[in-house]
C-alpha cells in the first residue's frame, strides 16, 4: 500500500464528532494535494530559470567559443603564410649576404693585387729609371769629354787626351749593360764596345790616321778626328735614352693615374658592397626576429585552439545533455502535475463531496440498503450527469458517451468506450508531444545551421578581402617591376647612344689623327727630299748619320765650301719638330684605340650587368604574375564555396519556412489544445468515475 493511500485511509477513518466539522477527510487530502501541486509549480519556475540561465550561457559560450576557433584557425593559416614567407626571405637574404661577402673579399684582394702589382711595376720603373739617369749621365760626360778631344790644347796634350779616354771608356761599359734602344744599331754598338774594351788602341789609331797635309793645313783650329763618330753614336744613345725615359715617365705618371682611379673605384665599391651588406643583414636579423615570434604565436595558438576546441566539444556535449535531462525533466513534471489535477478534479467535485459527506457516517459499508426509488436515479439519472458533464467540458466524447447511455446501452460498454476514448486522447497527446519535440529540435538544429553558414560566409568573406589585398599588393609590385624594366631599358639605351657617339667620335678622330700624321709623313718627305738627294747629313735631326753608313766618306767640315747645302739647322729641327709631332699623334692613336678598347669592355660590362638586372626583373615579374594567377584561382575557389554555403543558407531558410508553416501550431495551440484535452481527460475520468459508482446501485 502507498503512503498516499494510507494517508487517505486514515483521513477517511476520522469520522466527526459533531455536526460542526464541516471539512471531510477528502477535502484536506484534496488540501494536500494542492499544496504539493503549488510546491511542484514552484520547483519547476525555479528550475525553469536555473536552465534558461545555463541555456543563456551554453548559447553565449558556445558563440564565442566558435568566433575564438574560427579566428585562431585564420591566425594560424595567416601565420604559416608569415612563416614560409618570412623562411623565403631569409633564405634570400642569407644567399646575398654570402655573395656579397665573396664580392667584399674579391674587391679586398684585387685591390691588394692591384696595389702588388704597382708597387712592383713602380719597383721596376724606378730601377730602370735610375739605371736610365746613370747611363745619361755617363753618356753625357761621355759626349762632353769627347767633344773636347778635338781643341789643340787637348791634340798637345796627349797623356790628358788618354786619361779622358779611359775614364770615358770606363763610364761607358756601365751603360753597355743596359738594355739599350730600339733606334741603336748593332753596329754603332760594336763600335762602341770596340772602343770601351781598348780605348788605347782606339785613339792611336785614329790619331795615326791624321796625315801631315791635315796638320800643317790647321795647325792652330778645330780639330776633328774620328771620335766625332763614337761622339755621334753617344749623342744618339743619349738622345734615346733620354726619349725612353721620358716616355717612361709620362707611362709611369699614365699608370700612377689610372691606379689611383682603380683603387678609387674599387673603394667606392667596397664601400656600396659593405652598406649593402650591412641592410642586407640588417633585414636579415629583423626577419629572423619576426620569424621567430611568428612560430612562437602559432605554436601559442594552435594550443589555444586545441583548447577551445576541447572545451567547445565537451561544452556542447554538456549542454545536449542538461537539454535532454530538462525536456525528461519538463514532461515527468507535466505528468505529475497532469496527475495531480486529475486526483483534485475527481476529489474536489461535489458529486465526489456529496458522495465522501455520506462516507463520514459510517468507516465500512457492510451491506447495502436497497431501495425501490433506484429507479428514480437510473439511466436518465446517469445521462443528466453525463449530459452536464460533456456541457462544462466541451467534450464530444462525453457527449457520445451520454448518448449511448440514453440508447440504452450498458455501463460496461460504455465504460470500454472511455477506456478507449482516453487511450485515444493520450495517443493524440503523445503526439502532440512529439510533434513539440520535433519542432522544437528541427528548429533549433536549423537555426545553428544557419549560424554556421553564417559564419561560413563571413569567414569567406574575410578570405576574399584578405586574397583582394594579396592581389592588389601583388599588382602594385607588378607595376612597380614594369616600371623598373622600363628604367632598365631606358639606361641599356641610353648607354647603347652613348656608346655609338663615343665609337663615331673615336673613329672620326681616328681618321683625323691618321691624316694629320700622313700630312706630317709627306711634309718630311718633301723637307728632306733635297737633303737626300744632294746626300746632305742633317746632323742630330737624324737618326743615323750618313757616314755611318759609308765609312769611307770624309766628316763634314765647319766651313762652307762651293756647293750649298742649304739651311740644314733650321730644316733638321723643323723635321725634329715635325718627327716629334707624327710621333705624338701616333701614340694619340694608339692611345685613342686603347680608351676605345676599354670603353668597349665598360660597355661590355655594364650591358652584361644592365642585362643581368633586366633578366632578373623579367622572371620576379614572372614570378608575381604566376603569383597573382594562383591568388586569382583561389578568389575563385572561395567564392565558389561562398556560394555553396550561399546556397545552403537559402535552402536552410526555406527548410525555417516550411518549419514555420509545419510548427506554427505548436506555439499558439499547442497549450490549448493541451488543456482542453486534461479538461476532457478529467471528464472522462469523472464519467467513468460517475458510471463506476452508478453501476453499484441496485
Amino acid at each position: 500500500m502507498s503512503p498516499s493511500i494510507v494517508v487517505f485511509a486514515l483521513l477517511v477513518g476520522l469520522r466527526p464528532t459533531s455536526a460542526a466539522v464541516a471539512p471531510t477527510a477528502v477535502d484536506r487530502v484534496v488540501e494536500l494535494i494542492e499544496d504539493l501541486k503549488k510546491k511542484v509549480v514552484a520547483d519547476g519556475k525555479e528550475e525553469q530559470a536555473s536552465f534558461d540561465k545555463y541555456a543563456c550561457w551554453c548559447e553565449k559560450t558556445l558563440e564565442r567559443k566558435a568566433s575564438d576557433i574560427a579566428s585562431n584557425k585564420e591566425l594560424i593559416t595567416e601565420t604559416e603564410i608569415l612563416i614560409s614567407k618570412l623562411k623565403g626571405e631569409i633564405a634570400s637574404h642569407g644567399a646575398e649576404v654570402a655573395q656579397l661577402n665573396k664580392d667584399i673579399a674579391k674587391n679586398l684582394a684585387s685591390q691588394k693585387e692591384a696595389t702588388s702589382m704597382r708597387d712592383k711595376e713602380f719597383g721596376e720603373f724606378d730601377q730602370e729609371k735610375v739605371e736610365s739617369e746613370q747611363c745619361i749621365g755617363a753618356l753625357e760626360a761621355a759626349t762632353k769629354a769627347l767633344t773636347g778631344a778635338g781643341t789643340k790644347k787637348n791634340f798637345l796634350d796627349t797623356s790628358v787626351h788618354k786619361t779622358q779616354l779611359l775614364s770615358v771608356a770606363a763610364g761607358l761599359r756601365g751603360v753597355l749593360h743596359m738594355s739599350m734602344p730600339k733606334s741603336v744599331s748593332e753596329s754603332d754598338l760594336d763600335m762602341v764596345k770596340n772602343f770601351v774594351a781598348k780605348p788605347e788602341d782606339w785613339m792611336a789609331a785614329h790619331q795615326g790616321s791624321m796625315s801631315a797635309a791635315q796638320v800643317s793645313q790647321n795647325p792652330f783650329g778645330d780639330y776633328a778626328p774620328q771620335s766625332t763618330q763614337i761622339t755621334g753614336i753617344l749623342k744618339g744613345m743619349y738622345d734615346a735614352f733620354t726619349m725612353d725615359l721620358e716616355k717612361a715617365n709620362a707611362g709611369e705618371a699614365d699608370a700612377q693615374k689610372s691606379f689611383e682611379a682603380l683603387m678609387a673605384t674599387k673603394k667606392e665599391e667596397a664601400t656600396t658592397l659593405k652598406a649593402t651588406l650591412e641592410t642586407q643583414e640588417t633585414s636579415q636579423a629583423e626577419k629572423t626576429k619576426k620569424l621567430q615570434e611568428s612560430l612562437v604565436l602559432k605554436d601559442d595558438t594552435a594550443e589555444q585552439l586545441d583548447a577551445d576546441e576541447a572545451f567547445f566539444a565537451d561544452s556542447k556535449d554538456a549542454c545536449k545533455t542538461k537539454a535532454k535531462e530538462w525536456s525528461i525533466r519538463t514532461r515527468l513534471r507535466t505528468e505529475e502535475l497532469s496527475g495531480m489535477a486529475e486526483a483534485i478534479n475527481i476529489l474536489g467535485s461535489a458529486d465526489a463531496k456529496k458522495t465522501f459527506g455520506s462516507a463520514t457516517t459510517t468507516f465500512l459499508q457492510i451491506a447495502s440498503i436497497k431501495k425501490h426509488t433506484a429507479d428514480i436515479s437510473g439511466k436518465s439519472q446517469i445521462y443528466q450527469h453525463l449530459h452536464e458533464l460533456a456541457t462544462r467540458t466541451k467534450s464530444l466524447q462525453i457527449a457520445r458517451i451520454a448518448a449511448a447511455v440514453q440508447t440504452g446501452g450498458h455501463f460496461d460498454k460504455v465504460m470500454v468506450m472511455i477506456d478507449q476514448m482516453m487511450a485515444l486522447l493520450r495517443k493524440e497527446e503523445a503526439a502532440d508531444i512529439v510533434h513539440r519535440d520535433m519542432c522544437e529540435g528541427s528548429e533549433n538544429a536549423n537555426k545553428n545551421q544557419l549560424a554556421d553558414l553564417e559564419n561560413s560566409i563571413k569567414k569567406a568573406d574575410a578570405i576574399l578581402k584578405r586574397y583582394s589585398n594579396t592581389k592588389k599588393e601583388l599588382q602594385g609590385e607588378i607595376s612597380k617591376e614594369e616600371v623598373d624594366i622600363a628604367a632598365t631599358k631606358k639606361s641599356m639605351k641610353e648607354l647603347l647612344d652613348f656608346r655609338n657617339t663615343d665609337v663615331k667620335n673615336f673613329r672620326q678622330a681616328l681618321k683625323d689623327d691618321t691624316n694629320a700624321v700622313a700630312l706630317i709623313q709627306q711634309a718630311i718627305g718633301a723637307l728632306s727630299k733635297f737633303y737626300k738627294s744632294n746626300k746632305i747629313p742633317l746632323g742630330l735631326a737624324q737618326k743615323a748619320p750618313e757616314y755611318a753608313k759609308d765609312a769611307d766618306k770624309a766628316p763634314e767640315t765647319s766651313f762652307s765650301g762651293s756647293d750649298y747645302g742649304g739651311r740644314k739647322s733650321e730644316s733638321g729641327g723643323i723635321l725634329a719638330i715635325l718627327s716629334m709631332l707624327a710621333e705624338d699623334l701616333e701614340k694619340e692613336i694608339a692611345d685613342a684605340r686603347g680608351d676605345d678598347a676599354d670603353a668597349q669592355a665598360e660597355y661590355d660590362k655594364q650591358n652584361g650587368a644592365l642585362n643581368d638586372t633586366l633578366d632578373a626583373q623579367d622572371a620576379t615579374k614572372v614570378n608575381l604574375e604566376l603569383e597573382e594567377a594562383g591568388t586569382d584561382e583561389k578568389i575563385s575557389a572561395v567564392e565558389a564555396m561562398k556560394k555553396g554555403k550561399s546556397d545552403d543558407k537559402d535552402a536552410e531558410g526555406d527548410t525555417k519556412k516550411a518549419l514555420a508553416t509545419d510548427c506554427a501550431w505548436v506555439k499558439t495551440h499547442f497549450t490549448t489544445r493541451r488543456d482542453a484535452r486534461k479538461t476532457e481527460m478529467d471528464g472522462l475520468v469523472d464519467a467513468k468515475s460517475f458510471l463506476s459508482g452508478a453501476s453499484a446501485l441496485p
